[in-house]
């Protein structure tokens, strides 16, 4: 497969790239404390060099001392103490062939340090911020804002100095400058409010000055946001007369996104949302403006990036969580291997909610590497061993290839299809990005020549047949129901559920948590199935889900016209319907058992045990959990084997 708009050369102001993939800005939280890179840092920029990008951009970075860091662990430029280091970083991405942008940012309202001062355009508040330090922005004065223009202009002679190719101002995504943009943000009533010509004023003095600080040659690029997605917030039209007046004042690039922190789902769109949601913003500002557009949000495959280049629409693409998935994508995309890329599944786990947000440097759930680049090789094993896989699920699948990686033969058995759970997500539209792992997995082991049994494994089929060890990766079990089920109801499987709803049924989904909100939008696809998820405690996702899960889901079920009902205990499923505890009955062509799951018995494992066979257990056979602890248990268990 080929990609011959992806992997054009493509030209910024008079700075040359090999192609057209741009690396989006994103933070690691891998810098010191005080904002001056570390070896960390470096690696992680250099391994996305390495990997084929053509313009690397590194993360959001702050620019004065005052009220500008968001972050633990960000990177800093507001003192000439951070050139050094940043210096050494440019050199070392630049080596790759690549070339290295430097995003600035001033965070406004949006400072997750829970420290003061907390400046903005005004005192209009974030509440998930405010909850959590009780602090509420101030409103800038005049002077203040002076300050700020400056600080971007000292920023950028910075990055200039420290020989990057290319400074980024961030105007988008919620931070300091889109609360002047804004009028959900900004009610302000002097020269910097009010008319959508002031509240951009701030935004063309940066550029102004930024313009003034550097070269002409020095290629400038402006983030943007091209909504925020608030009903009284920016809007298209307004972002695009901005991108004009940035034209006019020098900029030569527009890296276009949307969203903010507070419609993150818009921003750092889940693995429900379509892709590219954004697109008909960076073409509405492409058809206004001379200058070339980036396409960001969601592109997370070689296909799509290749369609939209090919039809006009952008002019080079970005690409955030993909390139943190496998920082090599754009290499085996230029060479063909595409299901070779590990693909990103917009879960949001490892590099935010159990990343950023729990005061951690940013993961993956799919790249166990990611921001530990070198760290975990995959190395020969000093003695070659026979080691058998019981499971062909997502564990069992990265157990496999880790362990012929490292040289030993591997036999893979699997009672059912390659891919386990996974499998539910194909045809689904709304799992999309797990059916694309899945096939990504599957292709791994094929790709290897890994022996595949299709048959179950017991401890008596695998002692006698010389294995040194085994891995068990058979999953959890579903979590059964506790009431009473008629003779001839039409109960199934969450993972069934899709093959199961005709349409013009009714189908009811037993169970409010994660499992049972995805199986509800999966069978939302499916034509005239009347839906209803019965859920008995007060509110749905009240598990240890992904918190932006539970704040953005509910809505989506909402917006799919799905019937949602709490308080609901179901006692009894009968044929045709279900009874609740208040004894009303909930009529139910279908009946989807969505309970979660929990640990199977350890007969498998103890058994090998006994047999003086080594026993390594991983993924939710160990203990019941999401795809990062299926990836990463797996891989790391592998790796010692």
């Amino acid at each position: 497969m080929e990609f011959p708009h992806l992997f054009a050369p493509a030209r910024i102001g008079s700075l040359e790239l090999r192609n057209r993939v741009v690396k989006s800005p994103q933070t690691t939280a891998t810098a010191n404390p005080d904002g001056t890179v570390t070896e960390r840092t470096v690696n992680h920029y250099r391994a996305l060099g390495e990997g084929g990008a053509g313009l690397v951009m590194v993360e959001y970075t702050y620019v004065d001392d005052d009220a500008s860091k968001s972050i633990h662990g960000q990177t800093g430029i507001s003192r000439r103490d951070h050139v050094a280091g940043l210096g050494w970083l440019a050199d070392e991405v630049k080596s790759t062939g690549a070339r290295i942008g430097l995003q600035l940012v001033h965070c406004g309202r949006q400072k997750f340090l829970g420290t003061t001062p907390l400046k903005s355009a005004s005192t209009s508040s974030w509440d998930y911020v405010e909850r959590q330090y009780g602090n509420r922005p101030q409103a800038m004065t005049a002077e203040e804002i002076h300050g700020v223009v400056r600080a971007f202009g000292d920023a950028a002679e910075r990055a200039w100095r420290a020989r990057f190719d290319l400074v980024e101002i961030h105007a988008g995504h919620g931070y300091l400058l889109t609360n002047f943009l804004s009028p959900h943000t900004n009610d302000r009533e002097d020269e910097y409010g009010g008319s959508a010509e002031n509240r951009r004023r701030i935004v063309l003095e940066v550029a102004e000055e930024v313009r003034r600080r550097l070269p002409r040659e020095f290629p400038l690029s402006f983030r943007v946001s091209v909504s925020d997605y608030e009903p009284d917030g920016i809007t298209g039209e307004e972002t695009v007369a901005l991108c004009a007046e940035l034209e006019k004042r020098g900029v030569d690039v527009i890296h276009a996104s949307g969203g903010h922190h507070a419609r993150m789902e818009w921003e750092v769109s889940s693995w429900d949302m379509p892709r590219q949601p954004h697109r008909w913003g960076w073409e509405a500002i492409r058809a206004e403006v001379g200058i070339p557009v980036i396409a960001s949000g969601s592109l997370v495959s070689p296909e799509l990036a290749e369609e939209i280049l090919a039809a006009g629409s952008a002019d080079l693409v970005s690409l955030g969580r993909a390139m943190l998935a496998d920082p090599a994508w754009a290499e085996k995309a230029r060479t063909g291997r595409v299901l070779e890329i590990v693909p990103c599944i917009r879960c949001n786990d490892g590099c935010l909610f159990r990343g950023l947000d729990a005061g951690r440097s940013t993961g993956c759930t799919v790249n166990p590497n990611m921001g530990e680049e070198g760290r975990y090789p995959v190395v020969a094993a000093a003695t070659s061993r026979r080691f058998a896989v019981v499971g062909g699920g997502p564990a069992g699948l990265k157990a496999a290839a880790v362990l012929h990686d490292r040289g030993h033969e591997v036999t893979l058995h699997e009672s059912n299809r390659l891919g386990g759970l996974l499998n539910h997500a194909e045809g689904a539209r709304v799992k999309q990005d797990i059916a694309g792992l899945l096939r990504h997995l599957v292709h791994e082991v094929d790709r290897r020549g890994i022996k595949v049994v299709y048959e179950t494994a017991t401890a008596e089929s695998l002692a006698g047949q010389g294995y040194a060890g085994v891995v068990v990766a058979t999953g959890a079990a579903d979590r059964p129901f506790a009431g009473d089920i008629a003779d001839g109801a039409n109960v199934v499987r969450a993972q069934d559920a899709l093959a199961a709803a005709a349409a013009g049924c009714r189908v009811v989904i037993v169970g409010g948590g994660f499992q049972g909100v995805e199986t509800a939008l999966r069978l939302s696809e499916a034509d005239g199935a009347e839906i209803t998820v019965l859920e008995r405690g007060d509110r749905l996702l009240t598990g240890d889900e992904v918190v932006y899960d539970v704040l953005h889901l509910p809505s989506r079920l909402a917006e799919e016209g799905l019937s949602v009902r709490l308080a609901a205990e179901v006692t009894e499923i009968r044929n045709g319907s279900v009874l609740l505890a208040g004894r009303e009955q909930v009529a139910a062509d279908v009946v989807v058992l969505a309970l979660g799951r929990q640990q199977r018995d350890a007969g498998l494992p103890e058994a090998l045990a006994s047999a003086g066979i080594e026993v390594s257990v991983v993924g939710s056979a160990e203990r019941p959990g999401r795809i990062l602890d299926a990836l990463h248990s797996s891989f790391f268990a592998a790796r010692r084997l």
